[in-house]
């Protein structure tokens, strides 16, 4: 079996772009990965396509040679695009593998840990303040209308909500969001109090709506260093969130800094669970920062 073909495909999901990568063969199989460049990846496709013109000809089954190979020839330009490249390239190799033996990707990968997830509902209200009438949906302007959203949670079944920060009171709401350089606060990245009581305002409307069975997660991004995380965890202590997201000391992303945002004792003096890591290009220099806060919760990619 040989790699015939190599394809980008994208959808217009109104406000982004959803991009998929799809690696055709000639014995008829092929394997689907997706990627996204609407977040700061600019050009993406370009290095995948690029990268991808090694590969055809080749046997895509012996997925771990292929991306050695591929880290080789960026040894030069290693993290970053060319990682998410070879990422999605991978992604798709492992597809094509798992349909070749006839099983499941997830056979791939040791096997399902379970077969149920619970559910929550993911970035609640965010598209709303901005992007509503494309979604056809009723817009989030005011904090009665987060009450709203939170009977409308409650109603749909859901037993969790995640949510970003609002901020209502400059005339047209605000999605708050200095980390990503979409709304002022940046480059300093420092909590303040306007933040810290519109989130706590959020947060309140939230619970009026959904009543008291209803956890909350909240995801403050990029959006503070990591000192602004363990403030706001503390001012946010009353809401009882299951858990928060950060993505700790943003220029330093290290790993220290992560281990301190997640010991609770020492630290936030709070219980709340933190996890973070998102955007780590590697996991061995976070595995001690782990090691000294057991039962956190942590990504990479």
């Amino acid at each position: 079996m040989k790699i015939s073909r190599i394809v980008d495909l994208h959808a217009d999901a109104g406000w982004r772009v959803f991009s998929f990568l799809k690696i055709e063969t000639d014995a008829g199989l092929i394997g689907w990965s997706e990627y996204n460049e609407s977040y700061g990846s600019k050009g993406l496709t370009v290095v995948i396509m690029k990268l991808a013109e090694m590969l055809i000809g080749q046997d895509p089954r012996p997925v771990e040679l292929i991306t050695a190979n591929l880290y080789a020839r960026t040894r030069q330009a290693p993290g970053g695009i060319i990682q998410q490249a070879i990422a999605a390239i991978e992604n798709a190799l492992v597809d094509v593998k798992a349909k070749a033996l006839g099983v499941p990707v997830c056979e791939m990968l040791g096997g399902p840990i379970r077969d149920r997830l619970r559910l929550y509902w993911s970035h609640c209200g965010t598209y709303r303040l901005h992007h509503a009438e494309k979604m056809g949906l009723p817009p989030i302007r005011t904090l009665d209308d987060i009450r709203k959203l939170g009977e409308h949670v409650r109603e749909r079944g859901f037993t969790a909500l995640k949510t970003n920060i609002f901020l209502f009171d400059s005339g047209s709401p605000e999605l708050y969001m200095p980390g990503f350089g979409r709304s002022p606060g940046g480059p300093e990245l420092n909590p303040s109090v306007r933040v810290e009581e519109a989130l706590d305002n959020q947060l309140a409307g939230f619970r009026d709506g959904t009543g008291k069975d209803v956890e909350f997660l909240l995801d403050l991004n990029f959006n503070f260093k990591t000192e602004g995380y363990i403030r706001l965890v503390r001012a946010l202590e009353r809401h009882r969130l299951m858990w928060s997201r950060s993505t700790a000391s943003i220029r330093a992303r290290s790993p220290s800094s992560v281990a301190r945002s997640k010991r609770p004792s020492r630290a936030a003096k709070t219980s709340l669970a933190v996890a973070s890591s998102k955007i780590s290009s590697r996991i061995m220099p976070w595995t001690s920062a782990l090691s000294t806060c057991p039962g956190t919760a942590s990504s990479s990619r």
